[in-house]
């Protein structure tokens, strides 16, 4: 006699949460998610030109592939680039 045991996916638990509808929650996350990403990677971005950082381009996508990460990220190591800038300032003057 073979046991048969019921199958589990891992999209089980959406479904028994939302029910037929569950597609609509995971495009709206989707759909935020794209959002917060494009904001988060627009604001580091307009930050980085502003404080005359050199690869604001590659701020920009680390900002919009990592999302929340990438922020961090960026608020850790942009005032790095503030004292790099500063010497060269004053290298230059010399």
């Amino acid at each position: 006699m073979l046991f048969h045991k019921e199958e589990s996916h891992m999209m089980n638990f959406w479904i028994d949460m939302f029910g037929s509808f569950w597609w609509i929650f995971m495009v709206f996350g989707w759909i935020l998610y794209f959002f917060v990403s494009v904001v988060i990677s627009y604001y580091i971005h307009k930050d980085a030109v502003r404080r005359g950082i050199h690869n604001s381009e590659f701020w920009l996508i680390m900002g919009f592939v990592f999302n929340l990460f990438g922020l961090i990220l960026y608020l850790i190591v942009r005032d790095n680039y503030n004292i790099t800038n500063t010497q060269e300032n004053l290298n230059s003057n010399q």
